[in-house]
């Protein structure tokens, strides 16, 4: 019998008890998984709750090369396929292979410190909505500098700076008024958070780049929301597209602009 996996907002006593219940319903023709640690050689993972939802299990789908099925069960919504009440027209749908997928790109993020045996990387990690540099007290400002190929491409000092996906980049992007990319752009946006210089603006880039922290404290850098990794003066964070992508599947083409219009009040 083939296999599925469903990835679930855990806090939510409601969705826990929809994703058991889901079990129960799709047992007649998958195997469904709840267990994570177990997810193989599954068709494709359902996703229930919102954006964040499948923010979390676009790290595990990615490296397994599994496509995801997102059900909205949270607020905006922005990247779900579907309502709750889609499930068995939808499985049916994939069943018949009547769908098609959705590619998103990723960045590969890496964090390094330099040591007295020189520059070691510490952690490595894939966003596949942005990764955010920022600090924890209000009244201390960040320095950062960003190269690109061992050039300087400016120098921030602010509250922060923002590296973001085109998927990333209706989120916290948008916040601090950065650049909306389409969807299939294989460019990331630099976006400053509240920075001091008039000119720092928005940049967006195609090649790798390299974020150095030269003054700041408690400085957290944050991947997709979820992964956070404490910062010390002198420390780099890479940034590159990444090679993997994130696999959504889509019964009809993906409108921004239409949902742009009817979420955020475009029209």
């Amino acid at each position: 019998m083939k296999k599925i996996g469903i990835i679930y907002k855990r806090e939510d006593e409601l969705i826990v008890n929809t994703a058991k219940q889901l079990v129960s319903d799709l047992a007649a023709d998958y195997k469904v998984l709840l267990d994570e640690k177990k997810f193989k050689g599954l068709e494709f993972i359902i996703t229930l709750g919102g954006d964040g939802t499948i923010l979390r299990a676009s790290k595990i789908a990615t490296k397994m090369d599994i496509p995801i099925l997102s059900v909205n069960l949270g607020g905006l919504g922005l990247m779900s396929e579907i309502m709750l009440n889609e499930i068995s027209v939808a499985v049916s749908k994939i069943k018949a292979k009547k769908f098609k997928i959705d590619k998103r790109m990723m960045l590969e993020v890496g964090v390094a410190t330099r040591s007295s045996r020189g520059i070691k990387t510490i952690k490595k990690s894939l966003a596949l909505n942005d990764v955010v540099i920022g600090k924890n007290e209000i009244a201390r400002t960040i320095k950062l500098e960003a190269y690109l190929s061992e050039r300087l491409i400016a120098s921030y000092v602010g509250d922060g700076l923002i590296i973001s996906t085109p998927t990333g980049s209706t989120a916290y992007n948008f916040a601090v008024m950065g650049p909306i990319l389409p969807p299939n752009a294989h460019s990331f946006i630099l976006s400053p958070i509240c920075p001091h210089r008039a000119a720092n603006r928005s940049i967006v880039l195609n090649n790798p780049v390299l974020v150095r922290l030269v003054k700041g404290q408690e400085i957290l850098l944050t991947i997709d929301g979820q992964t956070k990794i404490s910062l010390l003066p002198g420390d780099f964070v890479s940034v590159k597209p990444s090679k993997l992508v994130t696999k959504l599947i889509r019964f009809k083409d993906y409108d921004l602009w239409g949902l742009l219009r009817a979420k955020m009040g475009w029209s």
